[in-house]
């Protein structure tokens, strides 16, 4: 099956789920999509209320892969806003 194909079924099957879900639910589901498809894990994520999100990306992750997560989640209406930082430690893998 395509990415394509996969990432519609998977959208269909979570659509009820997110639309009972507050705007924090809402940021940190799409950055947990974001992550993942970015093979960003090594990552400390934490949300507000309105849906801003705070990433701290470990001292594994590439600055490209950084830029790269940076700009997809510009583009997720959930996430209403970023404040990052490249840190020296690591943190344990996102699952």
């Amino acid at each position: 099956m395509n990415r394509t194909v996969r990432n519609l079924a998977a959208g269909l099957l979570l659509a009820p789920s997110l639309a009972w879900a507050d705007a924090a639910a809402d940021a940190e589901n799409a950055a947990m999509k974001v992550l993942v498809e970015e093979n960003v894990l090594s990552v400390y994520l934490t949300t507000n209320d309105e849906g801003r999100l705070t990433l701290l990306f470990g001292s594994q992750v590439a600055p490209w892969q950084i830029d790269a997560v940076l700009k997809k989640l510009a583009q997720e209406p959930a996430v209403k806003g970023v404040t990052h930082a490249h840190v020296d430690t690591d943190f344990c893998l996102i699952r």
